[in-house]
């Protein structure tokens, strides 16, 4: 398990060209539009921070929309293609787990299904850091996974790639509300968000995987 952050990145370094596409796109566009808006209207200032950019097509709706963005991701190829892509994007290759960022930076900080990947031991500490990070009244805002009958799995050929092994952490909002109380987060907010996709895909079916959408604030 303590590697297991690592092999994570190693997986999605490997596909991460597959993963982007030839041209920016999105599997379920109108979601992820509704996730952006939910997450921008909580917003009282203009600095995001992406954690877990991926081909950085959310980062580039939010810089179109006038937000001063921060896009990360642990993957060097992901940060390659999205400083390809948008050159506009301040894009940096950054784990979530060793941020160098300053504190009281940012406004609100976005992690579209990225902290699902996180090893569990890990969680606290990131989220602490994630607290530190926002100035007063900055929002934090996640997609996240619960299951019926797992605590975390594994898909062993993501991207499919044999062998290309990703874990998958899942919380019930309950134990998610007690570490975001424990790091010292208010206002916690969960919310479902429609998507045929998800709600259908094999792979979260046969998992009893739902999606779910967490918002809490810094006081």
């Amino acid at each position: 398990m303590n590697n297991q952050n690592n092999d994570n990145k190693i997986a999605y370094s490997s596909i991460a060209q597959i993963y982007a596409g030839e041209e920016p796109g999105e599997e379920d566009p109108i979601m992820r539009k509704q996730t952006r808006a939910a997450f921008t209207l909580k917003l009282k200032g203009k600095k995001i921070l992406e954690i877990g950019c991926g081909p950085g097509t959310d980062s580039k709706f939010f810089h179109d929309q006038g937000f001063e963005v921060t896009a990360t991701d642990f993957c060097e190829e992901f940060i390659d293609i999205v400083k390809k892509r948008y050159p506009q994007i301040n894009a940096l290759v950054m784990d979530m787990t060793n941020i160098t960022l300053p504190d009281n930076s940012f406004n609100g900080i976005y992690g579209f299904a990225t902290f699902i990947h996180l090893p569990r031991t890990k969680a606290l500490a990131v989220l602490k850091k994630f607290r530190s990070l926002l100035e007063s009244k900055g929002i934090l805002y996640l997609t996240l996974i619960k299951s019926e009958i797992h605590d975390e799995y594994y898909i062993d050929n993501w991207g499919g790639k044999e062998g290309n092994k990703v874990l998958f952490t899942c919380y019930s909002e309950d134990e998610f509300k007690n570490l975001l109380n424990q790091a010292d987060f208010n206002n916690i907010e969960f919310s479902t968000i429609k998507s045929e996709l998800y709600e259908t895909l094999p792979r979260l079916v046969e998992r009893k995987v739902q999606t779910y959408h967490v918002t809490a604030i810094k006081d």
